[in-house]
């Protein structure tokens, strides 16, 4: 008499789970990968929104928002950063001139993070001293930023022939700088 055994073989049930564990973990790295290209997505287009609310503040003060006191910065006492209550500072004035409705924050947003140690925030300095680029006070500014998953952008918008701002301030980061 013949013995019929009905079901699947150890090897069979391996194999099936194996297969099953590439395809989740292809799954959940290209979601992972959808989600970094989104919040970059998103800074590119909030850094473009503080772009146009410094220009209309520009426009109706002919400076840029510059600090009037120590702003607080984890970055540095000039520079306005999303992850402390600096950007408090940057949100007030550029609300003040009704030149934005909300100031944003990074996606992700550290708190005291600085960009050039791997901060996930939105860092904008006013030349508050006419020490950068050779301009004057309130003539030129810098938006700092790091994209997570896109080939980081800098953009200099004006001439910056003497007395750049040190480039440990934006080594593989993104930035957009504007001289008057």
């Amino acid at each position: 008499m013949k013995i019929s055994r009905s079901g699947f073989t150890i090897v069979e049930l391996l194999v099936v789970i194996v297969a099953i564990g590439i395809l989740a973990s292809i799954t959940v790295i290209s979601y992972n990968g959808v989600q970094a290209r989104g919040r970059d997505d998103r800074r590119r287009t909030d850094v473009a929104n503080i772009i146009k609310a410094m220009e209309l503040y520009y426009s109706d003060n002919n400076s840029y928002p510059t600090p009037l006191t120590n702003t607080g910065s984890a970055i540095n006492n000039g520079w306005y950063s999303s992850g402390d209550s600096s950007w408090s500072k940057l949100s007030t004035l550029l609300l003040g001139s009704q030149a934005i409705d909300e100031v944003p924050v990074d996606p992700i947003n550290t708190t005291n993070g600085v960009p050039s140690a791997g901060g996930k925030v939105y860092a904008v300095y006013v030349n508050y001293n006419g020490g950068y680029c050779g301009s004057t006070a309130g003539q030129m500014y810098m938006i700092v930023y790091k994209l997570e998953a896109s080939t980081q952008v800098q953009k200099t918008d004006g001439t910056c022939s003497t007395n750049p701002i040190p480039s440990s301030y934006t080594n593989n980061l993104s930035y957009y700088q504007i001289v008057r």
